[in-house]
């Protein structure tokens, strides 16, 4: 309709529909071209990320719809995560279809030009000694040391978790997927997996030893390798890489993740750190991929990542 640009007529029965019911644009009372320019905004500032103050001071908003708008962009995003790893899947099977890593030797001639998996864990917005009450913490060890209070803390400040836990798997020149854990157990981190297929190229630093077990093509490099002149030098020069397999793809995803979320938002509560880790994965799939080939004639049934409800978004009325 002229009048109702959210509306759509059936030219058989005049019936009228909301083209946007079900979407994350349902109930939505600004234009739609608020939504598409935010959108736009995003992808260009892409990796810093679009807060909800800039929304405010772009669309001269006040600070509660500026919030809203962001959470419904978020929502948005958080919708494309399935297509990418769709594509990502693609991509691994095509170039690793019938071969396999060889069990020894330099893998460097047999990965070029090929996609590899990266894959590490980063502590986003880690919690002080000073936050912690200038107290040690003796209960968690290693990164969920950063991000939890100990109990005492705790109790007083009605909160347990203060960072957020990063998973990222990263492919060189492609898509990032992120997910917020609790920990680096097994149980947290091997579903996150399962949409890879099946022994593909795997690299990461040792701290997942049990993916030999499950991966044939899994590769780790010891960042904690020891020199062999021990008189003169304390770690080893190839700590970091050797015979091809490294974790520095994973590693230089997560230096740039942690620089924008910090230039952007400068602390976010983990329990909102999902949406705006699939905000990242999805603007940098957008990049990857291009939105045309995420979306064109693909539909998605169920908002699996966000909550539940069907999602049929019309792009064309966006542009």
């Amino acid at each position: 309709m002229s009048t109702r640009e959210n509306v759509i007529r059936c030219p058989e029965c005049n019936y009228l529909e909301s083209r946007t019911s079900g979407t994350p644009l349902e109930h939505l009372k600004l234009p739609l071209w608020v939504f598409s320019y935010l959108l736009i905004e995003s992808i260009e500032l892409f990796p810093l990320g679009l807060s909800a103050s800039a929304i405010c001071r772009k669309l001269s908003v006040s600070k509660n719809t500026g919030t809203l708008l962001k959470r419904r962009l978020q929502m948005f995003l958080s919708d494309l995560i399935p297509l990418i790893k769709d594509e990502m899947v693609k991509d691994l099977k095509k170039a690793w279809k019938g071969k396999k890593l060889p069990e020894s030797g330099d893998l460097k001639a047999f990965i070029e030009g090929r996609p590899v998996v990266h894959t590490d864990t980063l502590a986003l917005f880690s919690a002080s000694q000073r936050a912690n009450g200038f107290r040690k913490r003796f209960k968690h060890k290693g990164q969920t040391a950063s991000i939890y209070l100990t109990d005492a803390v705790a109790e007083e400040k009605g909160k347990y978790q203060i960072g957020t836990l990063v998973h990222t798997l990263a492919i060189k020149g492609g898509p990032v997927i992120l997910s917020s854990i609790p920990d680096q157990k097994q149980k947290s981190l091997q579903p996150l997996f399962d949409f890879l297929p099946e022994d593909v190229p795997l690299f990461a630093d040792e701290g997942m030893p049990w993916m030999e077990r499950y991966n044939k093509n899994f590769r780790s490099i010891n960042h904690s390798a020891r020199a062999k002149d021990g008189k003169r030098n304390v770690w080893a020069r190839n700590r970091w890489s050797r015979d091809g397999v490294h974790n520095q793809v994973s590693e230089g995803n997560q230096r740039i993740i942690k620089h924008s979320f910090l230039a952007s938002y400068s602390y976010i509560r983990p329990e909102n750190s999902i949406l705006y880790l699939n905000e990242y994965s999805a603007l940098k799939g957008i990049r990857v991929y291009g939105l045309e080939r995420l979306v064109g004639k693909k539909k998605i049934d169920l908002l699996r990542n966000v909550g539940k409800g069907s999602v049929v978004i019309p792009f064309n009325h966006f542009a």
